[in-house]
């Protein structure tokens, strides 16, 4: 009942900043539910879809959960999943074809080869820790997403952590609080900086840019592309919708330039804000190392050939970008939110068209067909070629 609550005064609201009807706003909703974006009513509200200011062709291009759902099923082979699900796999495969990457320093509860470092036990990371030029180190898990988990360990104080956030917590503690012995461990890794020029406007922290690469047939391309910006109160540059409080910016594939910022979603959503810390503008600043950033991506996405457009993300450091992970697709609620453009628009339509899987978006998922040529169950598997 709460949430039924807060979607009609969150539907109240939009109405009012639209000048529009509430019965005008559920009929507009109800047809992009039932466009190729599947958008449901919360999301209408979320991405600010009551408004006027783009056209009905131009919403319809946005896309919702369901939509996200049905192009993973497409764009992502089962087989290469589990890749990118596990960062060590991930990083390993990276560092093996050249490509660079955090330094990995070790790994806690996590069995793999003796090439790494292995912590097995609370007491061996406690050492560890507390080991002269241990710290600073980055720790998150090795089976994760949304940044839940990552903390930065700054230094020891006496018996105590200092952390990222602020905080401090007993060394004991900090190590029996990811000695659950679940999952795939966790990796230490180095801490990056950022470099200067978004150090000086974002602070310590990682603000790393996400691109979409798409895979056509004459090779990788890049068709999204945005900035997480931190603004210091996590260990992450995670934008949760909004709740962590960190920023999206859209960024010119071309030029690398910032267009467009955006804090918080829906009614709530305030556009080109300044930095809420250091208080300066973040439109019109170009990202460094944009061209080196734009190939690094591209060459790495041919070491997935099981993911057709992989969300990727980048520190952008001194000495140049690193892959942070790549996600087999990756939220594309991030750049609609950004761009204030569908993920769906007609440039990803005609990638789509250009592998002929863009009526796959279309339809049943036909599950239980079997393929002829690679003996795969349901029609959006059909297009891969092994």
């Amino acid at each position: 009942m709460k949430s039924v609550d807060q979607l009609v005064r969150k539907l109240s609201s939009a109405a009012n900043e639209s000048g529009r009807s509430i019965v005008s706003l559920l009929y507009e909703a109800s047809r992009l539910r039932f466009s190729v974006g599947r958008i449901g009513l919360s999301e209408y509200i979320d991405f600010r879809l009551y408004l006027n200011d783009i056209s009905f062709g131009d919403k319809s291009a946005f896309g919702g959960w369901r939509a996200q759902a049905i192009l993973e099923e497409i764009l992502v082979d089962d087989y290469a999943r589990f890749l990118s699900l596990d960062k060590i796999s991930m990083y390993s495969l990276l560092r093996a074809y050249g490509l660079p990457v955090p330094e990995l320093r070790a790994v806690y509860r996590s069995r793999r080869p003796t090439a790494l470092r292995r912590l097995d036990t609370a007491d061996s990371l406690a050492s560890y820790l507390a080991a002269a030029g241990s710290l600073p180190v980055y720790v998150k898990p090795a089976f994760g997403s949304y940044g839940r988990g990552n903390t930065l360990v700054r230094n020891l104080d006496g018996s105590e952590v200092a952390l990222g956030n602020g905080s401090r917590m007993a060394l004991p503690l900090f190590c029996a609080s990811l000695d659950d012995g679940r999952g795939l461990g966790w990796i230490l890794q180095e801490p990056l900086t950022p470099h200067s020029r978004i150090a000086e406007i974002c602070g310590d922290k990682i603000s790393g840019v996400r691109l979409h690469t798409f895979l056509s047939p004459t090779g990788p391309v890049i068709t999204k592309a945005i900035w997480k910006i931190s603004v210091g109160k996590e260990d992450s540059d995670n934008f949760r919708h909004g709740a962590s409080g960190n920023l999206l910016a859209a960024v010119d594939v071309q030029t690398g330039k910032i267009s467009r910022v955006v804090s918080g979603i829906g009614p709530a959503q305030q556009v080109d804000p300044l930095h809420p810390v250091s208080s300066k503008p973040l439109v019109g600043f170009s990202i460094p190392h944009w061209s080196k950033i734009k190939s690094l991506v591209c060459d790495a996405q041919l070491a997935f050939p099981g993911y057709l457009c992989p969300g990727w993300d980048v520190a952008v450091c001194e000495d140049g970008p690193k892959i942070l992970e790549v996600n087999f697709f990756g939220d594309i609620d991030l750049s609609q939110q950004a761009h204030r453009r569908g993920f769906l628009d007609n440039e990803f339509m005609t990638l789509m068209h250009s592998r002929g899987i863009d009526q796959l978006l279309h339809g049943p998922a036909g599950s239980t067909k079997r393929s002829n040529a690679n003996n795969r169950l349901g029609l959006r598997r059909h297009h891969w070629n092994w």
